[in-house]
């Protein structure tokens, strides 16, 4: 009994320590970020060191699914399959065959579950932060901010500005608002996610610049390519903007010096020619139309991600220094908060063309292309549907539930929670008819939660890559992990080791020695090498002065000789 007691006991401290678990600090210095990523790089080049013998990437592509978790591709390549009427379920889709694939680990600094700007902000600066915030500090966060303009507080070390300051060309294409969470962690400052305006600054009492200002200065004023929507958050309510401050950021980012041009439809982009223009591309009062939309309408007012992401390419190629984009399939998460699975699926085939057309059009010995998400979402694909039913049909798997009084249908696909939720509508129900037309492109499958908008994920999304140095992609890594190696591979991490350091390669050789023999040896193997080049010197020294000798000798030798002949002959006639 005694030990039984001792045993809960036990237990119960077990679980209050959980409960009591706070951040340690350690987890929000960036360093503690790049080691791990430093100790992989190294890892994966000691069981390969033929890795570097590849030239570096010239250019890097960084495609985000939005919302893009394992179960939603599963479930799109099975579905776009059965579409087309293939036998084989499981033909991938067009990353999926990149040479290179592994997981990331999504969590937030604050959050087992993250949103979209700690997540993004992980895959474009390399540190975890609190959710909701953009280029903030982790270790700065206190109370209830939305917002710092303290500039010490602001992270300053991601991807786009060590890029810039390398004199590669930067841009990021979205069909989300350019405000949007994902596009703006490639720019904003201690802010948070929703003051994407002035109006929403005054409504969360932020006395900061708001997302949409921030177009206007470093690092995003440099950018070369900005497309997506969002139109609402850049003009005044004159213009039929939400602005109450009078500004017309469009306008103001026109005239910010260089040749610049402001694009608003279809025929704006399709006039560009490769140049060293700034493009800004706002084609949409907030986000672009869904793509199942256009195509139920038969209508087509926006260009498309695919044809945003080629533009994009052309006008960063232009020129010979190199570039970095992102480039976000964001609807593929909206639809998925409102549980329409085609409309999901739609928007990720959208996603998968825009990048085979990027890998159409660059040199796979020259452009990088990464392909993962910043989240996952919950959602899954339950029971054990047959294959020859359609995992988005009229077909369902029954089970007993859990006294087995009844019987209950699963759908093939199932988000968690959402606006999909029907309290009956997981009952058995004979009468196939009577049923929701599944096929229709804005059918919600059935959520047993209650709630407006389903929730995000928390397992591992996938990540696919090809190209130069794809392989450290690999394996499960850290969402940080992702920036780091970009940073590593484009030589822009002033605060720690790249691939440009030393001789690339004799860098890492050397840095793999100290690793194994420790710094001692180092010392130890250095004076040796030194004694040994010193004496190479004396045996040079010796052999010169003995072939000089030998050259003296071999004179002399060949003066006697002559005086010899010339004593014994006589003078011709």
């Amino acid at each position: 009994m005694a030990a039984t007691i001792l045993s809960l006991l036990c237990l119960q401290r077990i679980f209050s320590a959980t409960q009591q678990f706070t951040v340690d600090s350690a987890l929000k210095d960036v360093n503690f970020w790049n080691r791990i990523a430093r100790d992989n790089i190294n890892r994966k080049f000691n069981a390969d060191p033929r890795q570097l013998e590849t030239k570096k990437p010239k250019n890097i592509i960084l495609f985000i699914g939005d919302g893009m978790g394992v179960p939603i591709v599963t479930s799109a390549r099975i579905n776009k399959n059965q579409v087309s009427g293939k036998p084989y379920l499981n033909e991938p889709l067009f990353f999926e065959n990149f040479r290179s694939a592994g997981l990331v680990k999504t969590s937030s600094l604050s959050h087992h579950v993250t949103d979209s700007a700690a997540g993004a902000v992980a895959l474009v600066t390399g540190r975890k932060v609190t959710s909701t915030t953009l280029g903030w500090k982790p270790n700065s966060l206190t109370g209830k901010e939305n917002c710092t303009n303290d500039r010490s507080r602001h992270i300053t070390d991601g991807i786009a500005e060590g890029a810039l300051q390398k004199g590669l060309a930067v841009g990021f294409v979205t069909n989300t608002r350019v405000t949007h969470a994902t596009p703006a962690s490639l720019y904003a400052k201690g802010v948070h996610r929703n003051i994407e305006n002035d109006r929403n600054a005054k409504a969360m009492r932020a006395d900061c610049p708001d997302i949409a200002r921030q177009l206007l200065s470093y690092p995003a004023s440099e950018f070369k390519v900005l497309m997506g929507g969002g139109v609402e958050n850049l003009l005044n309510t004159s213009r039929g903007g939400e602005r109450r401050d009078g500004r017309n950021i469009d306008i103001e980012w026109s005239r910010l010096g260089g040749r610049r041009r402001v694009l608003r439809n279809e025929n704006d982009l399709l006039a560009v020619t490769p140049s060293d223009e700034k493009l800004l591309g706002i084609f949409a009062k907030s986000h672009l139309p869904m793509y199942i939309q256009e195509q139920v309408m038969g209508t087509k007012k926006v260009p498309r991600l695919m044809e945003m992401t080629a533009k994009a390419i052309e006008q960063l190629q232009h020129g010979e220094q190199g570039f970095f984009l992102m480039v976000e399939g964001g609807i593929i998460d909206i639809a998925e908060h409102q549980n329409l699975i085609n409309v999901a699926f739609a928007e990720l085939y959208e996603f998968d063309e825009a990048i085979r057309k990027a890998r159409e059009i660059t040199d796979p010995t020259e452009t990088l292309i990464i392909v993962t998400a910043d989240h996952d979402h919950a959602f899954t694909l339950p029971g054990y549907l047959p294959v020859e039913e359609r995992i988005i049909g009229n077909s369902i798997t029954e089970h007993k539930n859990g006294d087995g009084a009844g019987l209950y249908e699963v759908p093939g696909v199932l988000f968690v929670g959402g606006p999909g939720f029907d309290g009956d509508a997981l009952k058995i129900d004979k009468n196939v008819a009577q049923r929701p037309k599944i096929a229709g492109p804005f059918y919600r499958p059935p959520t047993p939660v209650p709630m407006p908008n389903g929730p995000h994920g928390g397992v591992d999304v996938g990540i696919w890559a090809d190209g130069p140095y794809s392989e450290l992609f690999s394996s499960t890594i850290e969402n940080t992990e992702v920036a780091y190696i970009i940073k590593f591979l484009l030589c822009t991490n002033n605060t720690d080791y790249t691939i440009c350091d030393a001789s690339g390669s004799s860098h890492h050789f050397t840095k793999r020695i100290v690793d194994r023999v420790g710094p001692n040896a180092i010392v130890l193997i250095g004076a040796l090498l030194i004694a040994m080049t010193i004496l190479s010197i004396l045996v040079a020294v010796v052999v010169i002065v003995l072939l000089v000798m030998q050259r003296r000798s071999h004179s002399r030798n060949l003066d006697l000789n002559d005086e010899s002949f010339g004593s014994g002959s006589k003078s011709p006639v």
